[in-house]
C-alpha cells in the first residue's frame, strides 16, 4: 500500500503499532519504512486481529459467485484432505485446491474488481515455495510427477472460517470530494479462511484484496465453494504424461468402438480407468 498521502501523524501511529524504530521524522522515510515492512512481512505486517473463528460463513458471503463457482460449503469438509496440486485462476479472485481423494474446491474471493487472492506467509512457504521445477516447466505439485503415486500430500488438520481485521488506506472524503483526496490509514474488517496443514504449529490465512479499494472496500470476503469430484491426478493408472488437474480428456467415445478402419481408433486399444 502507499501511506505517502497520509498524514504524518497516521504514519507515526501505524509506525508504532508495528514497533518499528522511529528512525526519521520525515514523511518520506516513514512511508519507505511502512511499505518496505509489507514486502518483509506480507500479511502480517497489515493485520491487527484474527478472531471468531467459526467453520461456517458470514450470511453476507454465501450468495456470492454461486452461479459460477459452486455453493458454498462448510470449511470442516476440508479437513483430512491431501492436497497434491493448486491452481489460482487470473480472471476471478479464486485459489483451487486439488486432494488426492480426487476431489477439488474453490476459495473464492467475492466479486470485488481487480482483486487478487493472497497467503499468509506461513501457508505460503508450505504451498507456493514448494513448486518446483521438473523438466524445464514450473509446476505447482506438492511433489515432482515421478511421485505424484506416493500418497504423500499435505493433510488438511484444520479448516476454519474468521473475521479478520486489517490496515486500509482510503479517502476519508469519497462522498464530499476534496482537492487534494485526505487519505486516512483505518481498519477493515474482511472474512478470511484459514488452513492448518500437517507441520504448522498454528492457522495461517487466505486473503483477498484489491490494489485500490473497489466500492468503499480494500479487503475482500473468502468462501469456501465448488466441492466436487474432479479429474484425477496423473498416476499410472490413468495415463496421459500432459494431463493435469482440471483439464479435460476423452475417455469414451460415444459411437461405436468396433466399426472397422476407424482411423482414430485403429491399433488402439480402449482407454482404461
Amino acid at each position: 500500500m502507499d501511506y505517502y498521502k497520509c498524514p504524518t501523524q497516521d504514519l507515526y501511529s501505524e509506525t508504532r503499532r508495528r514497533s518499528l524504530p522511529p528512525l526519521s521524522r520525515n514523511r518520506e522515510q516513514l512511508n519507505e519504512d511502512l511499505v518496505q515492512d509489507d514486502t518483509d512481512r506480507g500479511s502480517d505486517a497489515t493485520t491487527i486481529r484474527t478472531v471468531d473463528r467459526s467453520t461456517f460463513l458470514p450470511r453476507t458471503t454465501r450468495s456470492a459467485h454461486a452461479g459460477e463457482i459452486g455453493n458454498t460449503i462448510v470449511a470442516s469438509q476440508l479437513v483430512n484432505e491431501k492436497i497434491v496440486y493448486w491452481t489460482l485462476n487470473t480472471f476471478f479472485p479464486t485459489l483451487q485446491v486439488f486432494f488426492e481423494s480426487g476431489r477439488s474446491c474453490v476459495i473464492d474471493g467475492g466479486r470485488l474488481s481487480d482483486a487478487f487472492v493472497g497467503l499468509d506467509p506461513a501457508l505460503r512457504f508450505k504451498l507456493t515455495d514448494c513448486a518446483h521445477e521438473e523438466e524445464g516447466r514450473v509446476s505447482n505439485s506438492i511433489l515432482p510427477e515421478r511421485f505424484s503415486d506416493s500418497g504423500i500430500g499435505l493433510v488438511i488438520q484444520e479448516a476454519v472460517v474468521s473475521q479478520r481485521t486489517s490496515i486500509a488506506v482510503k479517502n476519508s472524503q469519497q462522498w464530499a470530494p476534496r482537492d487534494p483526496p485526505q487519505f486516512r490509514i483505518v481498519t477493515e474488517m474482511h472474512t478470511v479462511i484459514g488452513l492448518r496443514l500437517r507441520g504448522m504449529n498454528k492457522m495461517a490465512f487466505i486473503w483477498a484484496r484489491t490494489k485500490a479499494p473497489s466500492g468503499g472496500r480494500l479487503w475482500g470476503d473468502m468462501r469456501t465453494a465448488g466441492l466436487r469430484d474432479d479429474v484425477p491426478i496423473p498416476s499410472i493408472s490413468f495415463p496421459g504424461n500432459d494431463t493435469r488437474p482440471g483439464a479435460q480428456r476423452i475417455v469414451v467415445i460415444q459411437d461405436s468402438l468396433i466399426a472397422r478402419n476407424r482411423p482414430d481408433v485403429k491399433n488402439k486399444p480402449p482407454t482404461k480407468l
